[in-house]
């Protein structure tokens, strides 16, 4: 299901336009972003492109263009070294995120969480994503969304923000 919908958002938004050569995916467990997006680099035949993951899962997969590594992406430092010594430029094309936090049933704890989670990763947007990169995330809905939304709004990285839910 998951890489139906990122192949919805492609579909709208031309997130993987002939171009693209450089893909980070945050915490791509189970796996389905990855393979959807390994495909895309695929048909834009560039020997130059990279997928890296990130996730705090081992997974045995072998895809083409895709590193892995077992990693916390909070833990921004470590990141950067990975990034610094796999990449061969300091930005990506494109920013994927289908990571959704440990849920324990309760609506405002899960979206907490997951808000949190969110905004761990803004450092990367940040400093990783060229100016005319393009992100995905997936984000809770709670009573704080549009504050984020708005939070997000006054950054560089997300001045265009859409608001989107595939099917």
């Amino acid at each position: 299901r998951s890489a139906y919908k990122l192949q919805e958002i492609d579909e709208k938004f031309k997130f993987f336009w002939r171009n693209v050569q450089s893909v980070i995916d945050i915490w791509c467990a189970p796996w389905s972003w990855l393979q959807y997006t390994s495909r895309k680099l695929q048909k834009n035949n560039n020997s130059d492109s990279q997928l890296i993951w990130f996730d705090l899962k081992k997974v045995e997969i072998n895809l083409p263009y895709t590193h892995t590594f077992i990693q916390d992406i909070t833990e921004q430092e470590k990141v950067q070294n990975i990034l610094h010594n796999q990449l061969w430029n300091t930005q990506v094309d494109v920013i994927i995120s289908d990571m959704a936090p440990d849920t324990v049933g309760n609506k405002g704890t899960d979206a907490l969480r997951s808000c949190s989670l969110i905004m761990d990763t803004m450092r990367m947007y940040e400093t990783l994503l060229k100016k005319d990169g393009k992100f995905t995330i997936k984000v809770f809905m709670w009573p704080w969304f549009d504050d984020l939304v708005q939070y997000c709004r006054t950054k560089r990285w997300a001045s265009s923000i859409k608001i989107f839910k595939p099917k």
